[in-house]
């Protein structure tokens, strides 16, 4: 038999240093994608205890933190595309701040959304060379940030939310 080789790749029509950190953005995403393909909709929408954050929230919180990072701190622009901004007609958090979002959204539109802003985020990058991939956009009185650690930030902060949700379905799954 032969044994599975680990290892990272680099997406295809970016610099490597660049395709190599955008695998692994996809590569978070592969796993979260594959756990999610027979998801409930009662899965989706319950919370676990007192939290109001679900699969559901955390899903659409994940979308939107992307295409915060890509538009308002990246690309440094003051909008969404108009495109975009239909996905994303409430914000992500409740009054009191937690992630949240109203139950009934099926998963389709969710795996929808993620795809959408993958797809977008990707293309948007296509313009960026080593250069750029390591120059600053600074936003005023909050900090200063490169597109790499945008994209390092971004498979952190999937990855953190990826654990949540499994941790939920799993939970949800031995009730």
């Amino acid at each position: 038999m032969e044994q599975k080789k680990l290892y990272i790749s680099a997406l295809p029509d970016y610099p490597e240093e660049i395709g190599r950190q955008l695998w692994m953005m996809e590569d978070v995403r592969r796993d979260l994608l594959h756990k999610l393909q027979d998801v409930t909709q009662e899965e989706l929408d319950t919370p676990l205890d007192d939290n109001l954050s679900t699969i559901a929230s955390l899903l659409y919180h994940i979308a939107e933190v992307e295409t915060s990072w890509l538009y308002f701190d990246l690309l440094e622009q003051k909008k969404l595309a108009p495109h975009i901004e239909p996905w994303f007609p409430r914000s992500a958090r409740s009054e009191s701040g937690e992630i949240y979002s109203p139950p009934g959204e099926s998963l389709e539109d969710h795996l929808n959304r993620l795809s959408v802003v993958r797809s977008d985020f990707l293309e948007k990058l296509r313009s960026v060379d080593l250069e750029d991939w390591r120059t600053f956009r600074s936003l005023p009185g909050e900090y200063d940030v490169t597109p790499e650690w945008i994209v390092y930030h971004l498979i952190e902060h999937e990855a953190h939310h990826r654990g949540q949700i499994f941790r939920i379905l799993g939970t949800l799954r031995r009730r």
